[in-house]
């Protein structure tokens, strides 16, 4: 059964609709009236099941729901209600015999409770707070978007560093992924920025102001990953003298990042699949389950298709954690956002220091560029350091003291922004040679828009007409 006391369409955003939900078909249109009556939509609901059916009808700014409901209680459909949106605020209505499940109900989220019989003042002045709580996260988030959509010509998104197509292709997908409640898999191999990438899924998400735990499933001794994930409680076995949480429970509505997933002894793998299904855990030593509201984002180095078929990944938890798979491409692949990388390590070394490191010379950098990097940007940010910190030393270490003529002192005096200028320059020449003059596939490959490549070649003088002398048909117009 579904009543709307008012029926204002979604896109009024001044509009402030509460989804009340309650079995008591009295009480249920008493609150209704007293909203209505006080300018809020009021949307109510007898069933829980039916409710959250509707939950993503409207921007709902609160939910006021009764606790002891038939088919699903209210502490069942605060875990659904945080598991689609963790910061809508859920005020709670109880009985005189429910305050300890009231008080579970807070710890699991909920923003409030009020107790029977509800008074209507009281009612309303906690449906005030949570409102403007609402509201505030809402703005939050506008804000965040709209910055984001702003944004153009990304070099640096949340951490990450690049401004290839691939990259924006990856910054893209981040934005997409970080609005939903799914698992997310990252696939890439070791050093291409993992951790960085579930970060920022975790910043642009409605996650943002809650815990972010990461867990190196490969750097963890197997013996304790049951406890470390999923935690103990006292007496559960020798030594355990207090209940300890895991990181399941410590993550709360947060996110969980579980790095090195093919790490996982298969044994356990079957009890997070179940995790997964049940959106619970149990502590070693418990018969007790302990709801959850976190979301995972696992990550792996190695092809989990293959380890399946080897017998160590199961593939029934790869297809309940590959829901919303994101890859990130190696560094090799991308080298065009190698001299972006250098100069970002550089100046990350050089920060604090009263003596800066100069500028690297464009043979270093070409030098760097030819590198394959298998250890991917964690191998090429440790060797900017070292040439930070060993300068010349380091190169002739690392070519076996190969005779290279060292850089004019008039290429190190450079100032920063006429050295970056030059490289930059150099870059879209080389690329302007290999596409004969053509636009379209030049700004396509240095990942900017047509506007900012016409901007760049009039800022550095570049005379488009000589990379196309030899590309002209025979009807002498210019490739494009």
């Amino acid at each position: 059964m579904v009543k709307e006391m008012n029926t204002n369409n979604k896109a009024e955003s001044t509009t402030k609709h509460i989804m009340v939900v309650d079995d008591d078909n009295y009480l249920l249109m008493a609150i209704g009236q007293t909203l209505t009556l006080s300018g809020y939509a009021a949307h109510t609901h007898t069933s829980p099941i039916e409710a959250l059916e509707h939950l993503r009808d409207f921007e709902y700014a609160a939910i006021i729901t009764d606790i002891k409901m038939p088919a699903m209680d209210g502490l069942q459909f605060l875990i659904h209600v945080k598991a689609v949106d963790p910061e809508l605020p859920v005020i709670m209505i109880t009985g005189h015999g429910d305050i300890a499940l009231a008080v579970t109900a807070i710890k699991s989220g909920a923003y409030d409770f009020l107790q029977k019989p509800v008074d209507e003042d009281t009612l309303l002045a906690c449906l005030v707070r949570a409102v403007e709580k609402r509201q505030l996260v809402l703005e939050n988030r506008r804000l965040s978007t709209t910055l984001v959509a702003q944004r153009q010509d990304l070099t640096r998104f949340y951490g990450l560093i690049g401004n290839h197509p691939a990259m924006h292709r990856l910054y893209d997908i981040i934005k997409a992924v970080a609005a939903e409640v799914d698992p997310v898999m990252i696939h890439g191999e070791t050093g291409t920025g993992k951790e960085l990438v579930a970060r920022a899924i975790h910043e642009i998400g409605p996650r943002a102001g809650q815990p972010f735990v990461a867990v190196n499933m490969g750097a963890m001794p197997a013996e304790m990953m049951e406890s470390e994930l999923f935690g103990f409680v006292k007496g559960a076995f020798t030594g355990a003298m207090q209940r300890k949480i895991g990181k399941f429970e410590f993550a709360s509505n947060g996110t969980l990042f579980l790095d090195e997933i093919c790490s996982l002894p298969i044994a356990l793998q079957a009890k997070l699949l179940r995790v997964l299904e049940e959106k619970a855990i149990t502590p070693l030593g418990s018969n007790t389950p302990v709801p959850i509201g976190v979301r995972i984002i696992a990550a792996t180095n190695k092809d989990l298709e293959k380890e399946i078929v080897g017998e160590t990944f199961r593939q029934d938890l790869y297809f309940r954690l590959n829901v919303l798979p994101v890859r990130i491409q190696p560094l090799r692949e991308r080298k065009e956002d190698i001299p972006l990388l250098v100069e970002f390590f550089r100046q990350e070394y050089s920060y604090g220091k009263m003596q800066a490191p100069a500028p690297f010379s464009p043979e270093t950098i070409r030098e760097i560029n030819d590198n394959p990097w298998p250890g991917n940007v964690r191998e090429l940010r440790n060797h900017v350091r070292r040439l930070c910190i060993l300068g010349a030393l380091d190169t002739e270490t690392n070519s076996g003291g190969s005779d290279s003529s060292p850089t004019p002192e008039s290429e190190k005096k450079l100032p920063l922004k006429e050295f970056l200028d030059q490289t930059e320059k150099a870059h879209i020449v080389g690329i302007l040679g290999e596409t004969k003059g053509q636009v379209a596939p030049t700004y396509s490959r240095l990942g900017i828009s047509r506007k900012s490549f016409y901007d760049k070649i009039n800022k550095f003088g570049i005379d488009l007409n000589s990379f196309r002398k030899t590309t002209k048909g025979s009807s002498g117009q210019e490739n494009r």
